[in-house]
């Protein structure tokens, strides 16, 4: 994928797996929800998550974002520093509700606010890429060639 497709795959709603490396050394993965903002991922995270202590421990993580309309199959793959933003609930859940549900987010949105009355709380990050590496696939055979991209 050129650069240009990969800012257009990943502004759109994907799946994408967050791993981060626990302080015991073992890797974890994890489904997100995640936005493309300014060639950054961001994305939020409950504050006392075992996920949330890896990312503030190492400060780095990879995002793997994909869609499999067979017989394709794309992903990219982001790595690089995570830095903890300040939340805001409408810009960073409201805004990721919105671009998964579009119309349907109001019901979540409501039980998230029902969560954060009770005193859960999240916090916010945001991924710059280092690696960013594209791969469209078709039947098992690559079409296109990892590669790392500025």
């Amino acid at each position: 994928m050129t650069a240009a497709q990969v800012d257009d795959f990943l502004g759109e709603p994907r799946d994408a797996v967050l791993s981060v490396v626990l302080p015991s050394g073992r890797t974890m993965g994890t489904p997100v929800w995640f936005r493309w903002v300014d060639g950054v991922a961001r994305f939020q995270s409950p504050s006392t998550s075992v996920k949330t202590a890896a990312l503030r421990a190492t400060g780095r993580a990879s995002l793997c974002v994909h869609d499999q309309p067979l017989p394709l199959a794309r992903y990219v793959t982001l790595e690089g520093p995570v830095r903890e933003v300040d939340f805001d609930f409408d810009a960073d859940i409201g805004a990721a509700a919105q671009h998964y549900l579009g119309d349907d987010a109001a019901p979540f949105l409501a039980n998230i606010s029902q969560a954060l009355a009770a005193g859960r709380r999240w916090v916010g990050f945001e991924l710059s890429p280092a690696t960013t590496s594209a791969r469209i696939q078709s039947l098992g055979s690559p079409l296109e060639h990892d590669g790392a991209m500025p």
